[in-house]
């Protein structure tokens, strides 16, 4: 059995912290010896194992030029603790995490390397000079590594297009734990922090608040909705730095008895279980964990059909490349499709789910069947499989 490094920028509150820590504990259980590494302290989610800091930045206070130039220490670093550990794989979580696994190479260490992406790397085109340092990080040094893993064929292709890759590729969607998100999504809400109105219909949006995620879409789609004589509330869980000015819009719209901002929740199932319809408005997405949550949680899903991962979730037997133009709806085995930044198209969308009751109720039962196709054991025996593939090459 190889010893094995997972490597991840930090324990802050995204999926990709999600996923490496949920793969953490399913090798766990199957005996592998893991010795578990952040780049630095900032941590969100609970971990109640051993925790090797390879700094003690914060991750938020440093600029992108110590970022960037700290990534040579950290692979000083990691190599150190490489061989100290006698460690034969690195599977490493998110860019920052990907380049130092791949520069401790550099420094002549003597490990596997493979590389989870958990982001399009096409989004750092619109990001200035710091977006034109990470596609330069990308092009030089993910060609150097022994095996990639993208959890949606969309994200394959998205590299692909940045140029001529030839690595040990392989396509993993992101692990759940379907028991565990079961048993909590039934939990009562405390009154104190949310009565969920039973006359009313809800619609319930989750992720970081930030540009990406278009939160400003959902907004003024409820406005359409509400101008068209329908009583329903929003959700909007989570937090970021987008909260100003999304809570600004809500003012100007004078919608603050309407659309809910509670935050980041500890438990968030409790939430989306409670409502009718789980939107996400993204323009795009790494893999968009919170639609497999809202199956689990019985919920029906709205998504944008952003690039990588919604269509593949919500419409697996279609072409992964396919994308709605202004205007259209597409009613999809798992799921509603809509075209990304078209919020009229989204409330039609919204408006047509609701009252067609047999399809809504469809939606949400339906869900559950292929969110088994995510659960945690499945995909962590897909992982150790390439784990054991490379590690034997």
């Amino acid at each position: 059995m190889f010893n094995l490094c997972i490597l991840i920028n930090s324990l802050a509150s995204g999926g990709g912290e999600k996923v490496a820590l949920t793969l953490y504990e399913e090798y766990r259980k199957k005996g592998i010896n893991i010795t578990f590494v952040c780049l630095e302290k900032n941590d969100v989610y609970e971990f109640n194992y051993p925790i090797h800091y390879l700094s003690d930045h914060t991750g938020t206070s440093e600029n992108a030029v110590k970022k960037f130039s700290s990534l040579f220490l950290f692979a000083l670093r990691l190599k150190k603790l490489i061989k100290k550990e006698n460690i034969s794989v690195v599977q490493s979580h998110l860019y920052r995490s990907n380049y130092v696994n791949i520069l401790a190479k550099f420094f002549r260490s003597n490990h596997k390397t493979q590389l989870v992406n958990h982001g399009i790397a096409s989004r750092y085109k619109d990001e200035h000079l710091s977006g034109r340092i990470n596609l330069w990080l990308i092009k030089r040094l993910y060609c150097k590594a022994d095996q990639l893993i993208f959890p949606s064929k969309g994200m394959m292709h998205d590299l692909k297009n940045l140029g001529e890759f030839k690595n040990d590729m392989h396509v993993i969607n992101n692990p759940f734990d379907v028991n565990g998100i079961l048993s909590l999504k039934d939990i009562p809400i405390k009154p104190e922090d949310f009565i969920f109105d039973q006359n009313k219909k809800y619609l319930v949006a989750v992720g970081r608040l930030e540009k990406v995620k278009r939160f400003e879409d959902i907004i003024n789609a409820v406005v359409m909705l509400k101008k068209d004589g329908m009583d329903l509330d929003l959700i909007i869980l989570g937090d970021g730095p987008e909260k100003s000015n999304i809570r600004a819009l809500i003012n100007r719209l004078n919608l603050q008895e309407s659309i809910h901002l509670p935050g980041r929740v500890v438990n968030p199932f409790q939430f989306i279980s409670r409502a009718d319809i789980l939107i996400s408005a993204s323009e795009y997405e790494g893999f968009s964990n919170v639609i497999v949550e809202a199956f689990i949680s019985g919920t029906a899903v709205i998504s944008t059909d952003c690039e990588s991962g919604p269509r593949e979730i919500l419409a697996p037997d279609t072409g992964a490349r396919i994308k709605l133009k202004p205007g259209e709806i597409e009613f999809a085995q798992f799921g509603v499709l809509v075209p990304v930044n078209d919020p009229k198209t989204l409330a039609k969308a919204v408006m047509d789910l609701l009252e067609d009751q047999n399809r809504l109720e469809y939606y949400s039962k339906n869900g559950i069947s292929r969110a088994k196709d995510f659960d945690k054991a499945v995909i962590s025996q897909k992982y150790i499989k390439s784990l054991k593939e490379l590690t034997e090459k």
